[in-house]
């Protein structure tokens, strides 16, 4: 047991260490609500991007909206992800949502679009 434990700690500190420099990208999978356009999606995800990026810590969030371009899903389904410097920041901007500017974009946001499902990435880039 002790050797399953010690190998496991050192994976784990193998693991943050080729991270460090890791970014924290969320993916939320979504769609288009009924009677909605991607310019109405547009409008609501720059509102909400001003809002973050009016949070401390949050000045170097990047957003995108990923659609399919080779699928035949025909259903306005689309990616919205969001990429910050690391996860420290994805967490503190997660603690300071609740009541924020940004949260209050996710009602007009929500009008647009609806999520189901998302997922925390961390992204490191090769050189």
């Amino acid at each position: 047991m002790k050797t399953t434990t010690k190998i496991l700690l050192f994976a784990i500190f193998i693991g943050s260490c080729s991270l460090a420099h890791a970014k924290s990208v969320e993916v939320w999978n979504c769609k288009l609500n009924d009677g909605k356009t991607v310019d109405d999606l547009n409008v609501v995800s720059s509102a909400w991007l001003a809002a973050t990026k009016s949070m401390e810590g949050t000045e170097e969030i990047e957003v995108y909206h990923m659609y399919p371009s080779v699928a035949n899903t025909g259903d306005g389904s689309f990616n919205f992800v969001s990429i910050l410097p690391d996860h420290e920041v994805w967490g503190k901007l997660a603690k300071a949502y609740p009541g924020s500017a940004s949260q209050k974009a996710d009602e007009a946001w929500s009008e647009v679009a609806s999520c189901k499902g998302n997922s925390l990435w961390a992204s490191e880039l090769i050189k």
